[in-house]
């Protein structure tokens, strides 16, 4: 893979993780903030978001899950080779992504 394709899929994946972050929680409220962290290790890039956790009185707490219309958490599962999430109802949630470095 060539580096501007690395490039393009990371910035892809930042976007939509901090997207998902700004839709379904508390980072999307004025004065709110996510976390991006990019980590590059010999064969791997890791792309990392962390929310501000849920809404104040949300009533449904949700994790994040793929869905099938392609958009959201299914681009990120196509554009990287593993994704995972890391968090506990009512608190933030971590959503990493990683791509093969040649």
């Amino acid at each position: 893979m060539a580096a501007a394709e690395i490039a393009n899929r990371a910035s892809l994946i930042a976007w939509e993780l901090m997207d998902n972050a700004h839709r379904h929680s508390h980072s999307g409220a004025p004065a709110q903030t996510l976390t991006l962290m990019l980590e590059r290790s010999r064969y791997l890039l890791s792309i990392t978001v962390t929310d501000a956790g849920p809404t104040p009185g949300c009533k449904r707490l949700s994790f994040p899950e793929q869905k099938s219309h392609g958009g959201g958490l299914g681009r990120v599962a196509s554009l990287s080779f593993y994704w995972d999430w890391d968090g506990c109802a009512g608190l933030p949630v971590t959503v990493k992504a990683r791509i093969e470095l040649p």
